[in-house]
Order: C-alpha cells, then structure tokens, then sequence
C-alpha cells in the first residue's frame, strides 16, 4: 500500500528517530492511529483514539509514558496549548513527544481544522508548554508540486511521479521530537 504524500519523509525521520531512542523507551503512547505498533512489538504500546481520549481535557489518564506519538492530530484540537501540556504530564521524566502537522494541505475537519504551525511556531509552542529549546528538534518538508497536489485531492506518493526534494520556503508538514528533562 502507497503512503500519502504528507507522509513519505517525516515517516523517515520517524523510523530514523526511533532506531536511536528504541533502547531508552518502554511504554508508548500512540494517539489516533496504530502506525508504529510493529515498531514496538516488545514493548508496552497503547493505542488511544483523539476524541474518545480528548488530549484538551482528560486529566485523569494515570499512565505515564516513555513516549507519546501525536500524527496529524494536533491541527483538530481547538486549544493546542492546553493539549500539549496534558501530554507533557503523561510523560515521564526524560520521556519523548513525536508530533506530526500539516501545514501547506487543504483544511481536512475531522470534526475541526483549526491550526497550522510553521516548524518555528511549533518549536516555541513547545517551549511554552515546558520542553528545553535544546531539546526541541524540529523538521519540514515540502514542495510546490506537493503543495499544489495536495490542494486539490489526497495524494498517495508515486516515486514516478513526486519528486520529495525539499523547497524550504514551501512546507507541507512539520515535524517535532521533543525530550523532557529528567
């Protein structure tokens, strides 16, 4: 199965990422989607739908997590701020956020579509719900023809067809990996 366009190169990020930290990590937290449970087969991995596990208002999630992945969930979430925080209280000291949003793609309500964030916007957004700058790493991709393919439909990446070259100044997704103090 093709991926989608948005997703080719922060899924490679991703898997880069998580081949480094795997070894530090033992509980995950994966929020709308179960795309990376094959990664964690031996580990204990938690798959949570948003909306049914409202990342706004539940505060009374008793679990901690080594890391937690939020993909293309955050741009439906009408307070992003508040959202962040809770996540960071459900991370242990020194645990890790991976989040994934789009930024130059079509509005896609899910029930809402409310917010993008350049890859500076997110990194101070970050900062502000109480990760260190320096351990903030943040990414984009994206290209005209991205960006002009993903305006009009869902595009599922086709090597023939798509190039993924990186136009800086054309961003179709920004990506995130974040660390907790200790």
């Amino acid at each position: 199965m093709r991926k989608h366009l948005v997703r080719v190169v922060p899924d490679e990020k991703i898997i880069k990422y998580l081949d480094e930290i795997n070894h530090e990590i033992s509980t995950i937290l994966e929020i709308s989607g179960e795309n990376w449970r094959t990664k964690f087969l031996s580990k204990k991995y938690t798959s949570l739908s948003y909306q049914e596990f409202d990342i706004e208002k539940d505060r009374e999630h008793s679990e901690k997590y080594d890391l937690i992945i939020l993909e293309h969930v955050l741009e439906h979430v009408s307070n992003p701020y508040s959202s962040l925080v809770n996540l960071f209280n459900l991370l242990n000291p020194g645990g890790r956020l991976i989040v994934v949003t789009p930024f130059l793609i079509k509005i896609h309500p899910a029930p809402l579509d409310c917010t993008r964030w350049t890859a500076l916007g997110l990194s101070l957004l970050l900062e502000e719900v109480g990760f260190k700058k320096r351990n903030i790493k943040v990414g984009q991709w994206g290209n005209k023809c991205a960006v002009k393919a993903n305006f009009k439909k869902w595009v599922k990446y086709n090597p023939l067809l798509h190039s993924l070259r990186n136009e800086e100044n054309f961003p179709v997704v920004v990506w995130c990996f974040a660390r907790k103090n200790n």
